[in-house]
């Protein structure tokens, strides 16, 4: 159980740093909201992108963070909370601030001794419910090697293999292990312009990475399912990706914007009429809020001409934001394991607090 309190501790502080990015995120998505970047999906998913990716190396940047500042004090709150508490800015007995300090490390050390099982019990299901995620995810992924592998080969080039399929009803993009596959349905031959906007949407997702991405949410699925901060960003990405998607298909040359969104409707309205509208969820277009993706996807094809993908000091200000606000937020939650002056002498008091009141009972 030792070897597991590590483990444990390093995946409570990255599932808070997760959190502090999807705040971050809704901060940052609510000012551009307000600025002529409210249509500029391009620049909104490439900030996303840094996010995540800040998200990913926190630990790193927790390291630079405590670097910064090991000159001038501590980033860590339990230091800062200790030193506080010394200056007499906090008011309460030492046992009870103590006990209150030590609040996490404790939690962590009955949760890993299974005394409580309800504890148990929620982890227990918490197992269950993470193997039966990975259980889909690799029955997803060996789904999609098994069209991989049953489809034709139509068009090959350096990097992408563009393949025709009768087993699907939507066009999608993905990356196996040496190559990455667009894969379309074959009656889309049958049509050769919705054939051209599909293929273009599809190799503009290679192009863009976001195959790459939406593996790696999809890998991080069962470790993160509980968590509502991972929930907002994967929506969030998702939706970015197909507006940010469209907007560039239409942004390249030969592509009328006009067009293509009346082809994108053209081809919702009759998969709707076939009463298989499930089939839309990869165009992000499905469930309940169906309407209102859709009628945003259209509103970013019609402002995507005034559109810019957004200027590189933007985005070099946002990433430095993300980092700086994550490694020092990375920094802020780890646990810190030496004794410094100030743990030194708080154990003191508490200890003097304690004798005290033994002496006084006797």
């Amino acid at each position: 159980m030792t070897a597991v309190k590590p483990v444990l501790d390093a995946y409570l502080e990255w599932n808070i740093v997760l959190a502090l990015a999807a705040l971050v995120w809704l901060v940052v998505r609510a000012i551009m909201g307000r600025t002529r970047l409210q249509y500029g999906f391009v620049a909104q998913l490439q900030a996303l992108k840094a996010l995540c990716l800040c998200v990913v190396l926190s630990p790193v940047l927790a390291i630079g963070a405590f670097a910064l500042t090991s000159a001038h004090g501590t980033v860590a709150l339990g230091d800062i909370a200790v030193a506080a508490y010394l200056r007499g800015d906090i008011a309460m007995p030492a046992t009870q601030f103590e006990a209150l300090l030590n609040t996490r490390e404790r939690w962590v050390e009955v949760f890993v001794s299974g005394a409580y099982p309800g504890l148990s019990a929620i982890f227990g299901l918490v197992v269950v419910m993470a193997a039966a995620y990975a259980v889909r995810v690799l029955r997803d992924g060996l789904a999609i090697r098994e069209t991989i592998q049953t489809s034709f080969l139509w068009r090959h080039s350096a990097k992408v293999d563009i393949r025709l399929s009768d087993r699907i009803a939507v066009p999608f993009a993905v990356r196996g292990l040496r190559r990455r596959h667009v894969v379309l349905p074959s009656h889309l031959l049958d049509t050769p312009r919705e054939l051209r906007f599909a293929l273009a949407h599809e190799l503009q997702h290679v192009r863009a990475g976001d195959v790459e991405w939406e593996l790696g949410f999809e890998i991080l699925r069962p470790l993160l399912f509980w968590n509502p901060a991972y929930l907002v960003l994967k929506y969030q990405f998702d939706r970015l990706r197909e507006l940010a998607c469209d907007q560039s298909v239409v942004a390249r040359r030969g592509i009328n914007a006009r067009d293509y969104t009346a082809c994108l409707l053209d081809y919702c309205a009759r998969t709707v009429r076939k009463g298989s509208p499930r089939v839309l969820n990869v165009a992000l277009v499905t469930g309940g809020k169906a309407k209102r993706v859709l009628r945003q996807r259209v509103m970013a094809l019609a402002e995507a001409p005034a559109v810019r993908s957004g200027t590189p000091v933007l985005f070099l200000g946002l990433t430095l934001v993300f980092a700086t606000v994550l490694g020092f937020g990375a920094a802020s939650v780890q646990q810190t394991e030496d004794w410094s002056h100030d743990r030194l002498m708080l154990s003191t008091v508490v200890n003097l607090e304690r004798l005290e009141a033994r002496n006084s009972g006797n």
